[in-house]
């Protein structure tokens, strides 16, 4: 797993990346599993797991990149039952740990780990925005799984942590993303791939007042394509990887074309269209739809503020309210930093 691993900072909120120090096994926490680990050596973390942009272009359920936008989960040993304070903004049934996804995590994770769930409680700093396509839910799920494995020094790997998250999400592209950093490429049956993104890149991203649903928006989408709109995509997804490798962004604009998510989410989201051309006749080298929607995200490494006006300008047009956000690309995962 690469996540990123300090030590007593404190909660912090910057976004610098950090070298991964973090050792597999249950020697990190030289203890055996399944046993608390002592309180002198870990009774609190901070988990830091950045926004994720998934379905990327043609990439439904296989492409997802991090960026620099980041939640916190604060989490900590206790002598009462598992508990959580969800931050600002959150009504109270998110304070219920059955129907919060870090704490449905936590248990999920604690249970493949053979640790107990209970003593534990946690407090968040929200900074992604909920609903709106940046993997908010994913980061909150792996923020718990993360927890889990800190607080008790237990053994993990990547794939661990990621079916933890799956069983909570359905899918687990946004995950890999916030994981692992930079472009996550996921195939079924197959490990998770991190690809570095070029620095350069920005991700300007429409985020509409309204909310949207990942079920919902899921439910649209077909269960069956045709073979030709197989074909498109699998290519398409291809020519993506590569424009994105070798920094061929002449290429990314068709790279991102899609016939299989985007045109179904069209229907729930239908200015969509006209958000993506602005950005495009802005500058913008691609632009699709943010995960499930309903935001939309132009990269470009030509002047982000430009296209940022554009889509803003755009969304005016068609009575979207809303507001857009420039975003650097991140290239490292999330970050465990523990106090002593």
């Amino acid at each position: 797993m690469r996540a990123h691993r300090h030590g007593p900072q404190g909660s912090g909120g910057g976004e610098r990346e950090g070298r991964a120090t973090g050792r597999r096994g249950a020697d990190r926490g030289r203890g055996r599993r399944g046993a608390r680990a002592p309180e002198s050596l870990t009774v609190r973390v901070t988990i830091a797991v950045p926004a994720s942009i998934a379905n990327l272009g043609p990439g439904f359920d296989i492409l997802a990149i991090a960026v620099q936008l980041q939640n916190e989960v604060h989490a900590e040993l206790s002598d009462g039952p598992l508990s959580i304070d969800p931050g600002s903004g959150f009504d109270g049934a998110l304070r219920n740990p059955e129907h919060n996804r870090i704490t449905r995590a936590y248990s999920r994770a604690c249970g493949a780990l053979n640790v107990a769930t209970d003593g534990a409680h946690f407090s968040c700093v929200n900074r992604i925005p909920f609903a709106r396509g940046l993997g908010s839910s994913a980061a909150a799920a792996l923020g718990g799984v993360l927890a889990a494995v800190a607080l008790h020094h237990a053994p993990w790997d990547e794939q661990m942590v990621l079916d933890c998250v799956e069983g909570v999400e359905g899918h687990r592209d946004n995950a890999a993303a916030a994981l692992l950093g930079g472009l996550a490429i996921c195939a079924p049956g197959a490990p998770a791939v991190q690809m570095h993104v070029p620095d350069e890149l920005r991700a300007v991203v429409f985020l509409p007042d309204a909310e949207l649903e990942t079920d919902a928006a899921r439910r649209v989408v077909a269960g069956e394509f045709s073979r030709a709109d197989a074909i498109f995509n699998a290519s398409r997804c291809a020519l993506l990887i590569r424009a994105l490798a070798m920094r061929d962004y002449a290429t990314l604009g068709d790279a991102m074309d899609d016939r299989w998510h985007q045109p179904a989410r069209a229907r729930l989201i239908p200015q969509a269209a006209h958000l993506m051309a602005a950005a495009r006749e802005a500058g913008a080298a691609g632009a699709a739809l943010a995960g499930a929607g309903p935001s939309v995200v132009a990269l470009t490494v030509r002047d982000p503020a430009e296209t940022a006006a554009a889509l803003e300008r755009a969304a005016a047009t068609v009575r979207i309210a809303g507001h857009a956000v420039t975003l650097k690309v991140r290239n490292y995962g999330a970050r465990v930093d523990v106090h002593a």
